[in-house]
């Protein structure tokens, strides 16, 4: 008894009242910047508790010309935005794509988007199911109408037969101050920029208040490395997208919170450090 009680409640039914409650000295929490913002203020206001938080995402998926199989790219990009229906933190909702590829690319991307398609969630043949509620549908749908006034829409998934389903949508040629390419959608809605060079690339991922993910698709190890170090993002996927198991640490950068889930760097939340200093008397 003891060792894990689970508490039901709503908002400030149970989530501030345990974030403001003197007698909790660490939260780790999981889902929006904004709700983690609020989770910091509130240990401010308490006693000063530890807050971990894995908050949201923008991540870059960036595919140079040199991709060793452009193929398996196609297929992770779709699974790295669509699965889930794009209601992951680290899905891939920005694709930067150089030039010289990108409209083969895209030609095989919608292609691969036919069998992302919503359907019973029930169903084992299902690739996609439902969004948390058909209110975030509405949010999800409000996005997409504000992406047609500023970029192409390559891809249209809001003809569902369910109220709170979208399907894969993809936008094209979208400016990248425009709210769709900065802000977490937390839907299966990709944005495409193309890009010239190597430093562009860098630029364009870069350019987020998130820092989860990014992934960098090359045959050039010397570029991987050269991306991965550069990126600021807590995790930086070669030739994949999102692999990766218990043994190795997660979380971001920036407005994408702080600390690390998975590994032993995760058992760091909760563990406090304390310096004993002895004089030890000489014998006699």
């Amino acid at each position: 008894d003891g060792v894990l009680n689970v508490i039901s409640g709503y908002g400030h039914e149970a989530g501030q009242a345990l974030s403001l409650h003197p007698e909790v000295e660490v939260l780790t929490f999981t889902g929006s910047t904004r709700t983690g913002k609020q989770l910091l203020k509130d240990a401010g206001e308490s006693n000063m508790k530890r807050v971990w938080l894995e908050a949201g995402g923008k991540s870059a998926n960036i595919i140079f010309a040199d991709c060793p199989d452009l193929d398996k790219a196609v297929s992770a990009t779709a699974a790295g935005i669509f699965y889930n229906q794009g209601q992951v933190c680290i899905a891939g909702t920005r694709l930067l794509l150089e030039e010289s590829i990108a409209d083969e690319f895209l030609t095989k991307l919608k292609a691969q988007a036919r069998h992302w398609q919503p359907g019973d969630p029930l169903d084992p043949d299902s690739t996609m199911g439902m969004l948390i509620d058909a209110a975030h549908a509405d949010t999800v749908h409000t996005f997409i109408r504000e992406g047609t006034r500023k970029g192409s829409l390559l891809l249209d998934g809001r003809e569902q037969s369910w109220p709170s389903a979208v399907g894969p949508t993809i936008f094209v040629d979208l400016e990248p101050d425009s709210p769709l390419c900065r802000e977490e959608i937390f839907g299966p809605v990709l944005v495409v920029t193309r890009f010239k060079t190597e430093e562009e690339a860098l630029t364009l991922a870069n350019d987020s208040e998130y820092g989860l993910g990014a992934a960098v698709w090359t045959r050039d190890l010397s570029r991987a490395h050269r991306m991965s170090r550069r990126l600021k993002a807590g995790s930086v996927f070669v030739n994949n997208y999102n692999e990766g198991d218990m043994t190795v640490p997660f979380g971001g950068y920036k407005q994408s919170g702080n600390g690390r889930d998975k590994s032993l760097h995760a058992l760091e939340k909760f563990t406090e450090l304390k310096t004993i200093w002895i004089a030890l008397e000489p014998q006699s």
